[in-house]
């Protein structure tokens, strides 16, 4: 077997831990601390040093794209060590030793299922925070069978009442590492991040603790606050608005694994009044094939004649771009779209929105889906993977406030012409002067 070579890696000092043998290795804390970076380079040098079956899992893994695959190729590149891996469609392979790289969800399996997993000398668990206590229960037996198996764990932490976070971080466990790692303890931290940090703390403290620091998500540490949004009855909405649509669409269920939960599609209609606040007056929710949703779409335009129809740039829209211009025309029903990038994650895309939200210029009505709306807004903790299609739909309408315009203001009321002197008026007059005249000459006289 061909000597490993000398590699450099780029770790924080909180992470030296990571190289000596442990069991558990525990890391937590809050974005930007390196905690997956620093795994992924431990885990390309262990590879390279001896023989391991090196499996990576989460939760819920519905494609490699939501693994932490790209992370390990991404390294693999960095480090100057692409000549000993191949990178292959599902795994990677390490030349030097035969390690193997693996990445599989873990909602799916059974005990029996499992089983695969037995012979692993490293499991790397990502987003350690959402695994179930079903799926530890599963997981920890398993592994720890083989002599020397150590499981790795990063998160940024959610309940108190999760089991890593219970198990780790509030209690001791004796054949655990357990470290907290947050953004100041990165010395690569970037000015970019830095500036996205400062944006979240100035707008919601409790939230910027969740997020960058690594605190516990709690009911006060939200993006929005309830007492936010103002509420109105449908129908007392101002008469002249503005109105744009924002749709966060989905590709619909999946043919090839129908038990799946798909996700959700999402339009909403806002309008913009005559002092530049936002009301919403229209809904449409479904877990539908995007023939459904189009149509749903198209209603919606059709009720409502907006000005501007606002979707997400990406692979969906890239999908069925050609499909909804075709129904538009097929429906006679015509909107000017605009498409918007993606920049930053769920919590930055949100900010926009939540300024709006803050400044008590935010109406929802007092229907079903408005009470959901707010609901959802309300439960979003800014990160990925929760419900929050909602959300997304009103981050798209405040990326898009600056092509929208105001409402015009209503005309003031034209005052009503003088009437024209009559002959009656004028002989009235007539007669009052020659009454004040008469008095005049009574009082000199």
């Amino acid at each position: 077997m061909t000597a490993a070579p000398a590699v450099n890696v780029s770790l924080p000092e909180k992470l030296e831990g990571l190289f000596t043998p442990r069991q558990f290795k525990v890391m937590h804390g809050g974005r930007g601390g390196g905690k997956s970076h620093g795994v992924a380079q431990w885990l390309i040098l262990e590879a390279m040093q001896a023989r391991h079956r090196i499996l990576c899992v989460r939760e819920v893994q519905k494609s490699l794209a939501e693994s932490s695959m790209q992370v390990i190729k991404d390294y693999i590149v960095r480090m100057g060590v692409a000549a000993y891996f191949d990178v292959l469609k599902t795994e990677i392979r390490c030349f030097l030793t035969g390690s193997t790289f693996s990445f599989s969800g873990l909602k799916d399996h059974t005990a029996d299922s499992i089983k695969s997993f037995e012979g692993a000398t490293r499991v790397w668990v990502e987003e350690a925070h959402s695994v179930t206590a079903h799926s530890w229960n599963i997981l920890i037996p398993t592994i720890v069978r083989t002599a020397g198996a150590e499981i790795v764990a990063t998160f940024n932490p959610d309940q108190v009442d999760d089991y890593v976070y219970e198990r780790f971080v509030k209690n001791t466990d004796p054949d655990a590492w357990v470290q907290e790692i947050n953004w100041r303890d990165n010395p690569w931290f970037n000015p970019a991040m830095d500036t996205e940090r400062q944006k979240l703390k100035a707008l919601n403290d409790d939230l910027y603790e969740h997020v960058w620091e690594g605190k516990c998500r709690s009911a006060a540490g939200l993006l929005f606050k309830r007492r936010w949004f103002q509420r109105f009855d449908p129908g007392n909405e101002p008469e002249r608005l503005n109105r744009y649509i924002a749709s966060d669409y989905a590709a619909g269920p999946d043919p090839e694994n129908p038990d799946s939960d798909p996700d959700w599609t999402e339009h909403g209609c806002a309008g913009l009044d005559d002092n530049g606040d936002l009301w919403f007056v229209d809904w449409w929710s479904g877990q539908e094939d995007p023939s459904v949703w189009i149509n749903a779409w198209l209603a919606m335009i059709r009720r409502n004649k907006p000005l501007t129809a606002f979707e997400e740039k990406g692979v969906i829209l890239r999908t069925l771009d050609g499909a909804i211009n075709k129904a538009m025309r097929e429906a006679k029903t015509f909107v000017h779209r605009e498409g918007l990038a993606s920049a930053g994650n769920k919590a930055s895309r949100a900010l926009g929105f939540a300024a709006r939200a803050a400044a008590g210029t935010v109406w929802v009505p007092n229907t079903e889906w408005g009470d959901r709306l707010v609901n959802q807004l309300c439960a979003f903790n800014g990160q990925d993977g929760r419900t929050d299609d909602m959300v997304d739909v009103c981050s798209l309408l405040a990326r898009g406030l600056d092509d929208m315009v105001d409402a015009s203001k209503p005309t003031p009321p034209k005052k009503a012409p003088p009437k024209p002197f009559t002959e009656a008026w004028l002989n009235r007059t007539s007669r009052d002067d020659e009454r004040a005249e008469a008095q005049r000459e009574r009082f000199y006289r």
